[in-house]
């Protein structure tokens, strides 16, 4: 049987030291936005993940103050490791074991959460479609909530081309999932979409380099009739309370 290893993937800060990055805050005054969001949402949606088969690896900048690093790793649950980019070499393959496996990476952004279900569900996906696709090939979970942070309200929200996907390759030159945009995965690609639950959680806090509640993009469909009650993030391991008393987006 073939064996596989599951790698959740996230950019956590790379590039915002560069004077070209456009942030709208300082590099300090983003980096403590930023942290408030992943400790309130990404990071205990993957700390309380249903399995803990996977290893979580957050890419930082190599320019990262020592002090936010360290407070980083204080922070990190067991399966997280904060690396750093080495130059010439995609930043993952540090963190890749040798062999031949199946290697399975997601990718997640910093202020993003997952349905404690979410590594679950994609392994059994891969035990049920290994057999099926030629490699690469990629999962989808088409439906997901999306939150505006200020309101304190969430919706479910339909987006096939959503930036959570996951991508199943061979240990041969891999790529990973970071090697498409999320919304232009070459339809030639083999896709298995997983479609029975909302299995992501976008936030919307006013400081999103893209994201938006409403957006011209015709893909993006949110169902206002389908309005989420902040006690139903618990599903994330998300802490209502601490959601109702986050500051707003633009402290």
């Amino acid at each position: 049987m073939t064996d596989f290893r599951h790698f959740i993937l996230t950019r956590f800060n790379t590039g915002i030291y560069d004077p070209k990055t456009e942030l709208g805050l300082p590099p300090e005054q983003w980096m403590e936005h930023r942290i408030r969001l992943f400790t309130t949402f990404t990071l205990p949606s993957i700390a309380g993940q249903s399995c803990e088969a996977f290893t979580w690896l957050v890419l930082m900048d190599s320019q990262t103050p020592e002090p936010t690093v360290r407070r980083l790793e204080e922070l990190a649950c067991p399966n997280m490791e904060v690396i750093f980019p080495t130059p010439g070499r995609m930043p993952w393959l540090q963190s890749f074991p040798p062999g031949r496996y199946d290697l399975i990476t997601t990718r997640i952004d910093n202020d993003d959460a997952f349905h404690r279900d979410v590594v679950q569900t994609v392994q059994d996906a891969w035990r049920t479609h290994r057999e099926q696709h030629p490699k690469p090939w990629v999962m989808v979970f088409p439906f997901g909530l999306i939150m505006d942070l200020p309101r304190r309200r969430a919706w479910v929200m339909e987006y096939w081309f959503n930036n959570c996907p996951t991508a199943v390759e061979g240990t041969t030159g891999p790529r990973t999932i970071w090697q498409w945009d999320h919304s232009n995965i070459p339809p030639d690609v083999p896709k298995c979409y997983i479609e029975d639950k909302a299995y992501w959680l976008q936030v919307v806090h006013g400081h999103n380099l893209r994201n938006a509640v409403r957006s011209s993009n015709p893909n993006k469909i949110v169902h206002d009739e389908l309005e989420v009650k902040l006690d139903q993030l618990r599903h994330f391991n998300i802490d209502p309370a601490a959601v109702s008393h986050h500051p707003s987006a633009t402290t």
